[in-house]
């Protein structure tokens, strides 16, 4: 067969088409990047200094809005090389004192940048604190894995991240008979030589020969080593921008970050901070503060500097577009999660059926499941807005006694939610302390007592801890320090521990903002009191006339301040905790009410908008920011009411969503596109076991018929509840109840005595289905409803029809049917 030459491939035609539209979009897209707006940040500076640095970010704006980073494709014209440089990154260096002009060219647009420089002379004055303690923050010097540890790493000792300066200049330039610096020959300095490896060094390369961390370092000891100076002005606030910005993958931008000084100077640090991604799946940051979008989703970057701490919003959406026609809204809260999927380009799950809404419902307010003639009575229901009604039923919002039947569950389930978080416990308060706080909480639950109220009342506490329930919180943290811990945490969200030390690593506390905190507690103190004998000594929470505390490093003693605040008059003010109390839960302490929504969020939700529920600082961002802004103005709006904050959550659309996912978001759990599945907590499960099998499971101390949940603290004896994650009240911190699952629960739950003698007590619930002679079909849908609150499937029902077919007897058959239920995850888990 000849050969056939110069043959063409059979679409040539359409595929020269399809390149030429492909090039005329390339075109297209090129002349509108050219002519888009774009913007120069800053457009004057002033920079002052031999080792001051300036940061252009060049930003370019869509016809839709979108911002996007120009920086590196823009082109950078040095009007004035003998004043300054600039290299194609946008960074601006100083060389002499004058004024200079960059100008700045991205397609059709030209901007000028003024820029004065003073002050730069022969010889660089360096600041210790201000110029070598930043260089050594950046390098990793002063981390705590580093020469920042307990005792340091080859013979040199820094304070954490610097926040003790005065203590970490002898270390470097007196210390090892002056070896780490070397005045005549600067270069040959170990703290230069080691960072760069041209000698051993066990932290590695920290920075290179030509970089701006080894000019600093060399400058300051040519200078000569001078020492940190006491009235150097402090850095008070930090600027990043931008803060927010909408990425496509692969899409970069160029951050800027201001100090902010005590004497009213700025300064641009952008080349001194420290920058680390929240989130290095979806960004990723280099040492320059270069983002670079890596995939989907939202992610920060955390940029830190000399004790302040900010953050930059990626957020890389999943789609450009996504169609929510299908998500109505049912109030703000539907509102606020629409919009931001709007942005995400995310689409949710559909709706939970009525079965699943009620159980979880249920669980999730009052830590109790239906009973089967409730859970008939629902599915029957044709209204509307009866899940709307069944919320109010269950919060007791109807004002009908007859309808607000579950008041003492949902007291009882939320007092335990409390009494974890203040520490209730047998060990530190004994018996009367315990019961008395337990009986407090749970009274004030009943009452519905606003929780700024509620709050205010523990903060100004005083007398009996037997009479005054409130009292004990000044026993379980009995000093100042702990109490402004303790406080921090619980009504704050504030992880402060790290502060008593040392500057917060991750946040703007420092050690004055810990001791200023703790300084409203100095003149709390207790007395013992043998009034109630029969219940062992009692004690007294009183006031005493003076008390102070000193700020562990400077000495000085420390005025009552509020975080983030000024000090307070103290002059005429005998209790001290009254004008906290006025701080802590005013309606403009966005703190106070972020931090009680965020928590009731993540226990309805599975995860808080701020992860841990109880982790509140800036670098901790939440996920969806205007939800929780709208959720706190929301419940201080209504008076900081508990039961309409968890109304408005149960009653939206977001919180009715199934807990099967879309299968392009399964592993997600921060952005609510379905329910969150959550194992039963472990006094939940014990009374859910008990519900199953229709018995009561008794404990030591307490009147028979106590549930689980309304045990008043964890030293009731029970393996089956501390093997299931009940914390034991230690720490005032939401990790010690363990949700994670493990080998011993799943043994425990499958073959534990416990569950064994409850499935053949003669009084539970299949000794009384063997007496009322039901049908196996009776029995079975029986069964379903007392464990995962539906009716089986004709398909369950055949097969437990062959369970019991092939068991001994029908009552080992039925027996085996309930057992595989209660250890089914449909019954172990809330979905």
């Amino acid at each position: 067969m000849p050969r056939v030459k110069n043959r063409q491939p059979p679409y040539t035609t359409t595929a020269r088409f399809l390149l030429a539209l492909l090039a005329l979009v390339q075109y297209v897209s090129a002349e509108d990047v050219a002519s888009v707006p774009v913007v120069v940040e800053p457009k004057q500076a002033e920079l002052v200094g031999n080792l001051s640095r300036l940061q252009l970010v060049v930003t370019g704006r869509k016809t839709s809005g979108r911002a996007f980073d120009l920086t590196r494709e823009a082109k950078y014209e040095n009007h004035s090389p003998d004043i300054l440089s600039v290299d194609e990154t946008g960074l601006v260096v100083p060389r002499a004192s004058g004024a200079g002009r960059i100008q700045v060219r991205h397609g059709n647009n030209s901007i000028d940048v003024s820029v004065s420089v003073r002050d730069v002379v022969p010889q660089a004055i360096v600041s210790f604190r201000q110029d070598v303690v930043p260089i050594l923050s950046k390098a990793g010097c002063n981390q705590g894995a580093c020469h920042a540890t307990q005792f340091g790493k080859g013979g040199l000792k820094l304070s954490l991240f610097g926040y003790a300066p005065e203590q970490d200049y002898s270390p470097l330039a007196r210390d090892h008979r002056q070896r780490r610096v070397s005045l005549l020959k600067p270069e040959d300095s170990l703290i230069l030589r080691k960072p760069t490896m041209e000698i051993g060094h066990g932290g590695g390369r920290r920075f290179r020969k030509d970089s701006y961390e080894y000019e600093v370092l060399k400058a300051w000891i040519a200078a000569g080593c001078p020492k940190p100076k006491s009235n150097v002005a402090a850095v008070i606030g930090l600027t990043v921008t931008p803060t927010n910005r909408v990425y496509q993958i692969d899409r970069t931008q160029q951050l800027r970050a201001v100090a902010h000084y005590s004497d009213g100077s700025t300064r641009d640090v952008t080349n001194r901070a420290k920058y680390d991604s929240l989130g290095e799946s979806v960004a990723q940051v280099d040492q320059g503060g270069f983002v670079t979008a890596v995939g989907h989703g939202q992610a920060a970057i955390m940029v830190r500097y000399e004790g302040q701490a900010k953050i930059s919003h990626v957020l890389s959406p999943f789609a450009e577009n996504v169609d929510l026609a299908d998500f109505q809204p049912n109030n703000f809260v539907d509102e606020r999660v629409r919009a931001h999927w709007q942005k995400l380009g995310v689409k949710p799950t559909g709706l939970c059926t009525d079965a699943e809404f009620l159980r979880r419902a249920f669980l999730d307010s009052i830590g109790t499941l239906p009973t089967p003639k409730k859970i008939d009575s629902f599915l029957k229901s044709s209204d509307s807005n009866k899940r709307v009604v069944l919320v109010d039923e269950l919060l007791g919002r109807t004002g009908d006694p007859r309808r607000d039947v579950y008041v003492n569950e949902w007291s009882a389930y939320w007092t335990l939610k409390w009494g974890d978080l203040l520490r209730n416990n047998r060990n530190t308060l004994g018996d009367g302390g315990m019961w008395a706080l337990a009986n407090w909480i749970r009274q004030s639950l009943r009452e519905n007592k606003p929780v700024d109220q509620f709050v205010r009342e523990i903060i100004t506490a005083q007398g009996s801890i037997y009479q005054n329930g409130p009292a004990n919180y000044y026993k379980i943290a009995r000093n100042a320090p702990d109490l402004a811990e303790t406080t921090a945490q619980v009504f704050l969200g504030i992880r402060l521990q790290c502060a008593r030390c040392h500057h917060h690593p991750f946040e703007v506390y420092s050690q004055g903002d810990y001791y200023g905190l703790a300084a409203f507690f100095t003149r709390v103190g207790t007395k013992a009191s043998t009034d109630f004998g029969a219940l062992g000594a009692d004690t007294v929470v009183k006031l005493n006339s003076s008390g102070s505390i000193r700020h562990p490093r400077t000495g000085k003693t420390m005025q009552p301040t509020p975080l983030g605040e000024k000090p307070i008059d103290a002059n005429n003010v005998r209790d001290l905790r009254r004008p906290l109390a006025d701080w802590l839960t005013s309606p403009k302490n966005r703190l106070f009410a972020r931090n009680i929504v965020n928590r009731i969020w993540g226990y309805y939700m599975g995860t808080g908008l701020v992860e841990s529920i109880d982790d509140m600082r800036a670098t901790n961002p939440p996920s969806n920011p205007e939800l929780l802004d709208a959720l706190a103005a929301d419940f201080v709006a209504n008076g900081f009411d508990l039961k309409k904050l968890m109304r408005a959550i149960m009653t939206s659309r977001v919180y009715q969503l199934s807990s099967t996912p879309r299968p392009e978001h399964v592993a997600d759990t921060r952005f609510y596109l379905h329910y969150n599945i959550k194992r039963l907590p472990a006094e939940v499960l014990l009374d859910g076991i008990d519900f199953a099998c229709q018995t009561q499971e008794r404990f030591a101390g307490v009147p028979p018929g106590t549930r689980a949940i309304e045990l008043p603290g964890p030293h009731y004896t029970s393996y089956f509840l501390d093997t299931l994650g009940r914390p034991q009240r230690v720490i005032a911190c939401e990790c010690e109840r363990t949700a994670d699952p493990n080998l011993a629960q799943v043994l425990h739950i499958a073959n534990s005595e416990l569950v064994n003698r409850k499935l053949s007590d003669k009084n539970g619930r299949i000794s009384k289905l063997m007496a009322s002679k039901k049908n196996d079909e009776d029995a079975i849908k029986t069964l379903y409803l007392v464990t995962l609150s539906r009716h089986p499937s004709g398909q369950e029902t055949a097969n437990c029809r062959q369970i019991i077919t092939r068991a001994g007897n029908h009552r080992e058959g039925l027996e085996d049917i309930l057992w595989a239920l209660i250890n089914s995850r449909e019954f172990l888990f809330n979905h």
